[in-house]
């Protein structure tokens, strides 16, 4: 991460992929205790297979059935090692939900997204914070978010499934 804030979160900007944010101590402004990107995304409602296609129109309570569902991606989201389990990461993923859903932001959006490291510790300090996994399994994920898939190709990956380094997650703004 460290590489990241220091050398591409400037490219990020600059081609607008992304924007970079930090919290620091007030006594010294210098010290870094927390940062993280921000950019667009969305959820293809579409794209996913009925029962989560289900799942998320039920969790929209359909008010409007949309192909894709706007939120915003929590990229490159890091704590310093310092102040790891002190309660910083989760105060700092409260802090942003309710930024970017205040009434003067300039963009609606319904679901913040995370792109989450797929080990135990990180899943369970997303789903501690409200995410909730998009798919319910790696497998599901794998066959769902990854380039279309020939049938010999969908049976391969079924039987030799293989381990995400990452797990899509999503929060409902509107509830968490």
């Amino acid at each position: 991460m460290d590489e990241f804030f220091r050398v591409d979160a400037l490219e990020y900007a600059k081609f607008r992929m992304g924007k970079s944010y930090c919290f620091r101590l007030i006594s010294d402004p210098k010290q870094i205790i927390c940062c993280f990107t921000l950019s667009s995304d969305s959820i293809r409602i579409y794209d996913l297979p009925n029962s989560r296609k289900n799942r998320m129109w039920g969790i929209t309570n359909r008010e409007k059935m949309l192909s894709r569902y706007p939120g915003v991606l929590i990229g490159r989201f890091a704590v310093d090692a310092k102040y790891a389990n002190q309660g910083v990461g989760s105060q700092a993923l409260h802090f942003i939900r309710r930024w970017i859903m205040e009434d003067d932001a300039k963009m609606a959006n319904r679901l913040a997204i995370v792109d989450a490291v797929n080990k135990p510790e990180v899943l369970h300090f997303y789903e501690k914070n409200g995410f909730t996994p998009l798919f319910s399994s790696e497998l599901q994920e794998d066959l769902y978010t990854k380039r279309p898939l020939n049938d010999a190709d969908r049976q391969d990956r079924e039987q030799h499934p293989r381990h995400l380094s990452t797990r899509l997650m999503f929060c409902d703004l509107l509830t968490c």
